[in-house]
């Protein structure tokens, strides 16, 4: 009875714990069917919160490397505008005050100021800018003031150190209108037109910080690498510029009444600009001179008598004017409908003659004889001379290396300002407006036997030493007249030096040719002071500007060079054939004396006497 208690019992056991085990089991299926639905809802759905992510992943910052900006340089190489590191220097002047106020240690204290002089009397003799008690006050001061910069990690010792990225002008104002500079939204010459050559491209790679506060590249991440910017050579002889500038200098220091001058000299087989100098004052003539605005390029104006040489070209080229000494009836300097010309009338007086020259009228600048040209063999087909201006390419603004430059104003037949004395006016330089850049290149074009060249700055632009591009000179013109008229014109223009309104330069060192001109300049309305003549103030006031333009030497031009000086308003005149001839001979004397080809070359000769050994 014992066993089969025993037995059945055992049945009862397992029964009970078989339906254990099954209930058991069902849980388990179902809370595993739950887990999986749970992890198939966070797997379509589920999305961690930002502020959870952070918590479990290390802070990472996106680092960008700057690339180092390109140099602009000189055409032999020499830097106009490089890039190098600086560095500011800071002090934290509360080192250590602290603790030793807390210690009490006043010997202490009375060292790090002892110490301080000490660093000032350095400071003093390093940079020379401030005494050597002035740079104890300032760090005494700061101590006393509790100022301070940063003091934390590898500073404790009181110096901060910061490096950066600096535009380094190794020739300080020289060319600056040109090389010009790049500062946030204000943006001029070359280093504005040639930003995106210059600045390169910038890099970037993701950081993340690690446990001992240190920064590191995060692999997991991309990166692009920096590449620096390219170099520009250009078209500039640095020593050109620096001759152009002093030399301009001297003739606007010297005279007060001088508001700015300009000066362009270009290689007549290319158009290289081989030097621009933009030199001004400001509203009064106290302000220092220096490059303020590209005059050269953006002051369109009337030029005056330089633009009558645009007159002779085009009736020498057409067949009317066959011979410089032709002549024409003096008129007592009278064409209808325009003013009378005094020069005319001391002509008339001087010689008795009734009849001048065309070479004599160009020699003394006669506004009258380039009238009765114009009237007399355009007059009736007017848009034959402008067909000329426009070949000249004095109509239009042509591409140039720096954005800017001023559009011509050209008041041709069927324009606004067309009258019935356009005609002349323009013969003698008033009625169009041109820019100083466009008169040096329609010389340059008579310098070239015709041919006008597009003038240009840059060279080529270089990355780490080869050329990438190179630029090569290009014509705006093949053809504005023949060999044989250039040549006659150059003759003109050599006499206006010889014998004309440029004798100042008769005896610069290179034979030069070339044309003065004097023009007044139109005022604002607010300049004028309720004049209603265009030209001068209620008080009679002008402004003027002189030119000369020319090219040398005469008999084989290299250099086109032109110079302009502009006046505040003033009842004096200022001619083409004082200030800016006078600068020209200047110019022209030095750069014969940089070039050895223009120079005799000394010859060491000796007379050897033949030594014959005596007999004994």
């Amino acid at each position: 009875m014992r066993k089969q208690s025993e037995i059945k019992d055992n049945i009862q056991n397992r029964d009970r714990i078989h339906v254990v085990m099954f209930f058991l089991s069902i849980l388990f299926m179902v809370l595993g069917g739950f887990i999986l639905a749970w992890i198939i809802k966070i797997q379509a759905t589920y999305t961690v919160d930002p502020r959870v992510i952070g918590l479990f992943r290390p802070v990472e910052q996106k680092h960008v490397e700057t690339p180092v900006r390109g140099k602009i340089l000189a055409t032999d190489g020499r830097p106009l505008a490089i890039s190098a590191p600086l560095y500011d220097l800071y002090m934290d002047c509360t080192v250590r005050k602290k603790d030793y106020a807390e210690d009490g240690k006043d010997s202490l204290e009375r060292a790090w100021k002892a110490k301080a002089r000490e660093l000032a009397r350095y400071l003093s003799a390093e940079f020379k800018d401030r005494s050597a008690d002035e740079y104890a006050g300032m760090i005494l001061g700061g101590r006393q003031k509790g100022s301070r910069y940063l003091r934390e990690g590898p500073y404790t010792g009181g110096i901060i150190v910061q490096e950066h990225e600096e535009r380094i002008y190794p020739y300080d104002s020289l060319a600056r209108r040109v090389i010009g500079y790049v500062k946030e939204q204000n943006r001029i010459g070359l280093e504005s037109s040639f930003d995106a050559v210059l600045h390169g491209t910038e890099g970037y790679e993701w950081r993340r910080v690690t446990d001992n506060k240190r920064w590191i590249r995060d692999l997991d991440s991309t990166s692009v690498k920096v590449e620096d910017g390219a170099d520009i050579r250009t078209t500039l002889n640095i020593d050109f510029q620096d001759i152009a500038d002093k030399a301009l200098r001297a003739q606007i220091n010297a005279n007060e009444d001088i508001r700015a001058g300009i000066c362009i000299i270009m290689e007549a087989k290319t158009g290289a600009i081989r030097a621009m100098v933009n030199l001004s004052r400001g509203a009064t003539p106290q302000t220092v001179l220096w490059e303020r605005e590209n005059l050269a390029l953006r002051e369109v104006g009337e030029q005056g008598s330089v633009m009558k040489t645009v007159t002779l070209l085009s009736v020498v080229e057409d067949g009317y004017v066959k011979s410089l000494e032709q002549t024409i009836p003096t008129n007592n300097g009278l064409v209808p409908k325009y003013n009378q010309d005094v020069h005319i009338l001391d002509y008339q007086r001087e010689t008795g003659r009734r009849a001048i020259s065309v070479m004599h009228g160009f020699e003394i600048s006669s506004n009258y004889v380039f009238a009765y040209l114009a009237e007399n063999y355009y007059g009736k087909q007017p848009q034959e001379l402008f067909d000329h201006i426009y070949s000249y390419r004095l109509g239009e603004a042509f591409d140039f290396d720096i954005t800017g430059l001023g559009k011509p104003v050209v008041n041709r037949p069927g324009t606004a300002g067309w009258s019935g004395t356009t005609l002349g006016t323009t013969a003698y330089g008033y009625g169009i407006s041109v820019t100083p850049l466009h008169v040096a290149t329609f010389y340059n074009g008579i310098a070239n036997k015709g041919r006008m060249m597009k003038p240009y700055l840059v060279e080529s632009i270089e990355k780490d030493g080869k050329v990438v591009k190179q630029f090569v000179p290009s014509a705006l013109n093949e053809s504005i007249c023949s060999a044989a008229t250039a040549d006659t014109v150059t003759r003109a223009l050599r006499a206006v030096v010889n014998s004309g309104t440029a004798t100042r330069l008769k005896g610069a060192k290179l034979p030069v040719c070339g044309k003065t001109g004097t023009a007044r300049v139109v005022l604002s309305p607010e300049e004028r002071k309720g004049s209603r003549d265009p030209y001068q103030d209620a008080l009679g006031q002008r402004k003027n500007q002189g030119t000369f333009v020319g090219f040398f030497p005469a008999d084989a031009p290299k250099y086109t060079i032109l110079v302009t000086v502009y006046s505040y308003a003033s009842h004096k005149s200022f001619y083409g054939g004082t200030l800016p001839a006078l600068a020209v001979r200047e110019i022209v004397d030095k750069i014969y004396a940089l070039d050895s080809d223009w120079r005799p070359q000394l010859r060491r000769t000796a007379h050897v006497p033949d030594m014959k050994t005596e007999e004994k």
